[in-house]
């Protein structure tokens, strides 16, 4: 009868105050070419049972971009901090990056990040799942507005108004594993008594210094006198450069300034010259928050089944951070 009072009671200690996940921070560590570190920091409620148990706990978590598996990392016997967190981290190979930016631009540049820990403890023989803490985020891009526009700009050369440019727009086409299109159009007036051939279209796109795309946007074209036409362009990005921008974003603390140059080869008066299209041409800095440090975006949280045992795994790497958030 004693014995089975003592196993109710173990029993209704375990059930009563098991510990569970109170937060996460993430973080980027070291920055290199080919990798990028992923630190995080645990913090457990109610973790008497770690110190009982050597301070130590066995860890898992994932962290998912659009659902692609960014990071992932089981380490047993992780040691308790002094302030009740487990640190571990893990590295994400660069060449992920692509995967996800096909998903970001193809779900209208939108792109949840799903981070998903949990903790195993042992106590007296019994392994003692923690309650475990999902956390999601969501943040937005907005790479093509500046030609999403109906501002009436001039495009001039030869020293005169060649083209009276009513409006532009840009749409992303369907990203694929190579290459990501944009289709750029500008509705445009040829107030010129003749007909202007526009025999090449150009374009270079780069992120952060990093050419990511440059070719043929168009073929040539005539725009006749004294009408109205819709040029348009079309321009790729090399999905398999993203891995070296991805590196110059984050060393530049999540943030990318994209340039997209178009330049036009014009015949007027039997000379051809090659003239920026200034009217498609543009700049946009973009931040990404990945881990949401500056509390933007929409944020939630869902406590989530109790874990399974977790398996032994190798050590973690501890480094600086670049950017860092409290989930």
């Amino acid at each position: 009868m004693v014995g089975f009072l003592v196993v109710a009671a173990v029993y209704g200690f375990l059930v009563f105050e098991r510990p569970s996940v109170e937060s996460v921070d993430n973080e980027w560590g070291t920055v290199e070419e080919n990798r990028t570190e992923v630190e995080t920091e645990i913090t457990v409620d109610n973790p008497w049972l770690l110190g009982v148990a050597d301070s130590a706990a066995n860890v898992k978590y994932t962290v998912a971009l659009n659902d692609v598996v960014f990071a992932t990392e089981e380490e047993k016997r992780v040691s308790l901090g002094d302030d009740d967190t487990l640190t571990t981290s893990t590295w994400v190979n660069n060449d992920r990056i692509p995967e996800w930016w096909v998903t970001h631009v193809n779900n209208d540049e939108t792109t949840t990040v799903t981070v998903d820990p949990s903790v195993v403890v042992r106590f007296a023989g019994v392994k003692l799942p923690a309650e475990s803490l999902t956390r999601n985020r969501t943040f937005q891009t907005d790479l093509l507005a500046p030609l999403q526009t109906e501002e009436t700009r001039r495009f001039s050369a030869y020293g005169r108004t060649v083209f009276v440019v009513n409006e532009t727009n840009a749409q992303w086409g369907q990203a694929t594993t190579e290459r990501t299109p944009v289709n750029a159009s500008a509705t445009v007036t040829n107030s010129l008594p003749v007909p202007v051939p526009v025999t090449e279209v150009q374009y270079t796109v780069r992120m952060n210094g990093v050419v990511v795309g440059t070719g043929q946007a168009a073929e040539q074209t005539v725009i006749p006198a004294e009408s109205t036409r819709t040029l348009e362009a079309r321009a790729f990005i090399d999905n398999s450069k993203l891995d070296e921008w991805w590196v110059t974003h984050l060393r530049n603390d999540q943030t990318t300034r994209m340039s997209v140059a178009f330049d036009a080869t014009v015949r007027y008066g039997g000379v051809e010259r090659t003239l920026p299209l200034e009217f498609l041409s543009y700049n946009r800095t973009f931040q990404t928050d990945v881990f949401g440090s500056a509390s933007t975006g929409n944020q939630s949280e869902s406590r989530g089944a109790l874990p399974d045992e977790l398996s032994a795994s190798p050590g973690s790497h501890r480094s600086p951070a670049v950017a860092a958030t409290r989930w």
